[in-house]
């Protein structure tokens, strides 16, 4: 089991994997709307996002970010680091709008959800994205109650179509 320790800008996590929290939006819900699931940590390939839903309500949605291995690291030299550093340092002070876009898509999807007192996991989380781009909805106004209404609207037509099945 993982246990994550969540600041505004640093991610630890009990295999000793970290990494720094840059380039998106930190959520908080109320922990019980966050659904227990065996996978926490989730790449949006289509999108180039990360997610992140923590039990304790915390919720994290930023850009892709490589995980490296702390051996890798070690190996490295210090003045190739000195090199790369510059380098790095030009391209992670720009992120595309598009990437910056769907960080605040997915933003407001989690809080439509939490509003409506919906579970939130990655699944619901993406049917609340896919239903604001098919319905060409702007990203501000998935925030209105207008968008509220139809994410209602879906999930009691999910819950019904559920039960039928069983």
């Amino acid at each position: 089991m993982l246990f994550v320790l969540l600041s505004i800008k640093h991610l630890t996590v009990s295999n000793s994997w970290s990494c720094t929290l840059e380039k998106g939006q930190l959520l908080t819900i109320d922990p019980y709307l966050v659904k227990r699931s065996k996978q926490h940590f989730h790449h949006l390939e289509n999108y180039g996002i990360d997610l992140i839903l923590g039990r304790n309500g915390f919720i994290w949605i930023g850009e892709h970010v490589e995980a490296r291995d702390s051996m890798i690291k070690d190996q490295v030299n210090n003045s190739e680091q000195a090199t790369s550093l510059q380098g790095r340092e030009q391209e992670q002070s720009y992120t595309p709008l598009e990437t910056r876009q769907n960080i605040c898509r997915i933003a407001n999807a989690i809080r439509v959800l939490s509003t409506l007192g919906f579970h939130v996991d990655a699944e619901v989380i993406m049917e609340t994205v896919g239903l604001s781009i098919s319905l060409n909805i702007d990203i501000h106004e998935m925030l209105g109650s207008e968008f509220h209404v139809l994410v209602a609207e879906r999930e009691a037509e999910r819950r019904s179509s559920s039960k039928r099945k069983r």
